[in-house]
């Protein structure tokens, strides 16, 4: 199947079991999914999701040219045919040789990325992409949509190593997307122990343990979908108390700029304060959270719990329902142009770059909004100008096919939604008396 193909039919699943969750949390009084962190995780799959088209491209031209002039394949030994495992007319025959190679693939797959999961969790440059899919408090289904875009660009060099060995960048992309939606699937609260299956799987359970902030949690259970190579490496643990889950240090903001940088920002502050170019270099690649001794202070000490209360702002219930109505619209929108941008990024890349960014600010916005944070109002006024200068220049010029379909509904939307702002702006809306920081 073609990997594409494979993603749209798995995007479509996916959507619907996290309904499904949802309702099946309602019912069962469970409060697993809370609408500021649903609205926050989609943001961040969002904007991964856009900058990681670029980053894709990007990756599979250089492991075309890693394939084809330095790998096995290119000295004569070809071992990955790129064909169907399995033909079913006019009879059900199976190619082995090619049913071995997609077998091959795929387990090689999830080795590669059990190293370079690991190494997120052990080398703080690593970790300041990865800490984004952790930085929730929750657990749920919705949680596998949260990344860090930048994390692709490491993520895919250690998967150069299949390139290496010969096999097809195709055969690479639909192995690493059957691991991308398992991933998925492990995300849950719901499912319980599996029985023999916990010996040699990813089951949720095992990957609850991994989003643990207790300290027998913490770094443990990093494979993709066999747990195997946890067992084989020392990083297992079996799930026995409820896990809390987040980060060691929570950054208690639903911002996806925040979300998405905040250890990097970190990381260079810390850069400047060091006095050797040791310390430098451990600053960038040692263990998450390493400082000098002469940085550190009380609060570097680890605790348990790390947080004794979500973190959870309660906006009038206006502002949800607005930032909610709003959300929903921009996560439509930004799917539509992730989806277009795969097939327009030579034709269109201005248009698409403009869009992409109108919609990244426009998350960070709403989801500032969402905080309570300062100056959202004014920052919401500017999102929908944005939103109405981008999509009247996109309708004018772009050559993007059928835009005229969802341009000029949104440009309406944006029109009653700015006229909206300004009206409530001394009631509800005015957040500004609410909380003091900005960011």
């Amino acid at each position: 199947m073609n990997s594409d193909a494979f993603m749209e039919y798995a995007f479509i699943v996916m959507v619907a079991l996290i309904g499904i969750e949802i309702f099946v949390s309602y019912m069962k009084g469970k409060e697993f999914y809370r609408l500021n962190v649903l609205i926050a995780d989609v943001s961040t799959g969002v904007i991964f999701a856009l900058v990681g088209v670029v980053i894709l491209l990007g990756a599979l031209y250089v492991y075309d040219i890693v394939e084809t002039n330095y790998s096995l394949s290119a000295l004569g030994y070809h071992f990955f045919p790129l064909e169907s495992p399995f033909q079913f007319s006019p009879s059900f025959v199976v190619n082995w040789h090619a049913l071995g190679a997609w077998t091959f693939s795929v387990v090689f797959a999830d080795f590669i990325y059990y190293w370079f999961h690991r190494h997120c969790h052990e080398i703080n440059l690593f970790w300041a992409t990865h800490v984004t899919h952790h930085s929730t408090q929750e657990m749920n289904l919705s949680v596998a949509f949260r990344g860090n875009g930048l994390q692709r660009i490491f993520e895919y060099t250690y998967f150069l190593a299949m390139a290496l060995l010969g096999i097809p960048w195709a055969m690479f992309l639909l192995s690493h997307r059957i691991l991308k939606v398992y991933q998925f699937v492990v995300h849950t609260r719901f499912i319980g122990k599996l029985g023999f299956l916990e010996e040699f799987m990813v089951t949720p359970s095992n990957h609850r343990v991994h989003h643990g902030t207790q300290r027998k949690y913490l770094d443990r259970n990093h494979g993709g979908i066999f747990i195997i190579w946890d067992r084989m490496f020392g990083s297992f643990e079996w799930e026995t108390d409820e896990p809390i889950y987040g980060l060691t240090k929570p950054v208690n903001s639903f911002n996806p700029i925040t979300v998405n940088l905040h250890v990097f920002k970190d990381m260079f502050l810390q850069i400047f304060k060091c006095k050797s170019i040791g310390d430098v270099f451990k600053t960038i690649f040692g263990p998450p959270g390493w400082k000098p001794s002469y940085l550190q202070t009380p609060d570097d000490a680890f605790k348990e719990p790390a947080y004794t209360e979500k973190y959870d702002p309660k906006p009038p219930m206006g502002v949800m329902v607005y930032v909610a109505l709003q959300a929903a619209v921009l996560m439509a929108v930004g799917l539509v142009i992730w989806k277009v941008a795969k097939i327009n990024l030579e034709q269109d890349m201005t248009t698409l770059g403009i869009l992409s960014i109108v919609i990244i600010f426009s998350l960070f916005s709403i989801d500032r909004t969402m905080e309570m944070k300062r100056w959202s109002r004014r920052t919401e006024v500017v999102r929908n100008v944005l939103f109405i200068i981008a999509f009247v220049l996109a309708l004018v010029y772009s050559n993007i096919p059928n835009i005229a379909m969802f341009a000029i509904p949104l440009i309406g939307l944006s029109f009653v939604s700015l006229v909206w702002i300004i009206l409530k702006r001394k009631t509800f809306f005015d957040l500004s008396n609410i909380s003091n920081t900005w960011y």
